[in-house]
């Protein structure tokens, strides 16, 4: 096991065992005094504990090598333990919700003693320190990353909803206002909330993103900087974990370049890749025909209609024997106004060939 994903591992350990401690402080405080907050926060942390658990093993299960079952690595571990700590948290959302409700509707006298601030404000400044220490963490590993963040996302939320639990418990001990039910509510919240947000970006992942912007940009800008690459189009980068990337993408070379002369530039382009973002990329070669004069009229029509969109034209061809011209669209946005640009790029077309236009749109 790497030192960074070792150093996860670590840390995922010391926040279970943090989180058992507080759990089993706050579920005696709470049944002590009989708040059913004070519990609900205490079972918070016991589920907290539970999920860590799982992650601590998922996180190293997520490390291992690729192997001939799994040539990609095993990298998506952590998406999986990551949906496990929302799904945790979701369920004792749920549970916290119910139990404030029923408090609300069938109040009972709440003794919160010296012993309950004690244990609260303890929580607090425990759970302050496992935040910090988690996004610390995060920063330095590759694996485990995500998992880092999420529990110190759920050690954010859990100081937030222990500080209203106990601003809740000074209030009811000072006025005598019987708000310990409506607390309870507040507690399932805040922690629904993350929950639903902890399982989106989950799931997100899960079912295959867009890649992050940035990474995009960095990779096309690679491939572009060589001298024989005149454009780049149909980047995927297929996310196997936060160690590993798989990614393909289709250049366009001169027609005149041999297929050794390609070759090499295209392996060129592969390892400079590699070298600086870690991300395995296949690269296509597409030749680009410069022989044809209405093939040059069509790019020059087509890029001035698209241009206005922030659209893009690419794998433009004329089909003499169908009578059909070919390309396809890449769409800048998802709400791009596609039959508008798609009818425009008919109609510039139409203007140079009478031929059928048959347009494949893309988001890639």
């Amino acid at each position: 096991m790497e030192k960074r994903t070792k150093n996860a591992v670590i840390t995922l350990a010391v926040g279970l065992a943090l989180n058992i401690m507080l759990g089993v402080a706050k579920l005696v405080a709470g049944l002590l005094s009989r708040s059913t907050s004070v519990t609900s926060d205490a079972l918070n942390n016991i589920s907290d504990a539970a999920v860590s658990l799982v992650t601590v093993f998922a996180t190293a299960l997520a490390a291992r090598r690729a192997d001939h079952d799994h040539p990609f690595g095993h990298g998506r571990y952590e998406y999986i333990a990551t949906f496990v700590v929302g799904a945790g948290i979701l369920a004792v959302g749920v549970e916290v919700l119910s139990g404030g409700i029923k408090r609300i509707i069938e109040p009972v006298a709440v003794d919160y003693g010296l012993l309950v601030m004690i244990t609260l404000g303890a929580a607090i400044a425990v759970k302050s320190f496992m935040a910090v220490l988690y996004f610390a963490r995060a920063r330095g590993c590759v694996a485990g990353s995500d998992t880092l963040k999420a529990a110190a996302v759920d050690s954010v939320s859990d100081a937030a909803v222990t500080t209203v639990v106990l601003c809740c418990a000074l209030a009811q001990k000072y006025t005598g206002a019987n708000i310990d039910g409506y607390a309870s509510v507040v507690v399932a919240v805040v922690i629904l909330v993350f929950a639903v947000k902890i399982l989106k970006t989950t799931i997100s992942r899960l079912l295959g993103e867009r890649p992050d912007p940035v990474l995009y940009d960095e990779v096309r800008n690679i491939v572009l900087s060589f001298d024989k690459v005149a454009s780049a189009h149909d980047l995927i980068i297929n996310d196997y974990g936060a160690a590993t990337k798989i990614a393909e993408v289709d250049a366009e070379f001169p027609s005149d370049m041999t297929f050794v002369e390609v070759h090499a530039v295209c392996d060129s382009i592969e390892r400079a890749v590699y070298e600086k973002t870690g991300i395995r990329l296949s690269v296509h070669a597409d030749p680009i025909m410069d022989g044809d004069e209405r093939l040059s009229e069509l790019r020059r029509r087509v890029a001035e209609v698209l241009d206005s969109y922030g659209a893009t034209a690419h794998d433009i061809s004329i089909n003499d024997d169908s009578q059909a011209v070919e390309l396809d669209i890449r769409m800048p946005l998802a709400h791009s106004p596609e039959a508008e640009i798609t009818a425009q790029v008919k109609a510039s077309i139409g203007c140079v060939l009478p031929y059928t236009v048959n347009i494949n749109v893309d988001y890639i």
